[in-house]
């Protein structure tokens, strides 16, 4: 039998734009938003010390530029939060991310060999969860999906469960 790899016409395939994905949960950005308050209120604190303690009032930059620093990162983190997106096909998962860079990643089910639901402490205040799969011929995960309530990650996880179950028996 020969080789055989005919060349698909770009043309001929489906418009990548007309998917639609689902965006996180609505109390995703305000997990978010909290994790930046835990991440910066420390160092914003600690950017005041130097003025308390030398009270010099060109130190008042310290803060100021810290403060900047804080906004800008939080706007752009909280940006990439509602960037993020997932869909369920037939066959595949598709999750996007990134606000500068931006990803899709597709993954079959065929290629998953388990799913995995989990939540921290701050998830869980807020109700969320995340979605883990792995791969075939991967010890890590593969694809981690945050931002999810914690029953759509379960229906998630149950949907994909079936398919990997339903592909075991063929």
């Amino acid at each position: 039998m020969a080789f055989v790899n005919v060349q698909v016409d770009l043309a001929d395939l489906p418009e990548a734009d007309t998917l639609v994905l689902e965006p996180m949960a609505p109390s995703y950005v305000s997990e978010v938003k909290t994790q930046q308050l835990i991440i910066w209120l420390p160092l914003i604190i600690a950017s005041f010390l130097p003025v308390l303690l030398v009270q010099h009032m060109v130190l008042l930059l310290v803060p100021v530029l810290v403060l900047a620093l804080c906004a800008i990162i939080s706007s752009l983190v909280i940006k990439k939060s509602l960037v993020k997106g997932v869909a369920l096909r037939e066959r595949d998962i598709v999750y996007r991310s990134g606000l500068i860079w931006r990803k899709m990643v597709i993954i079959p089910f065929n290629r998953i060999q388990h799913v995995e639901v989990s939540s921290g402490p701050l998830q869980r205040k807020f109700g969320l969860a995340s979605v883990k799969l792995f791969t075939a011929g991967g010890s890590s995960v593969d694809l981690k999906i945050d931002g999810l309530s914690t029953e759509r990650a379960e229906q998630i996880r149950a949907f994909i469960a079936s398919k990997i179950e339903d592909a075991e028996e063929r």
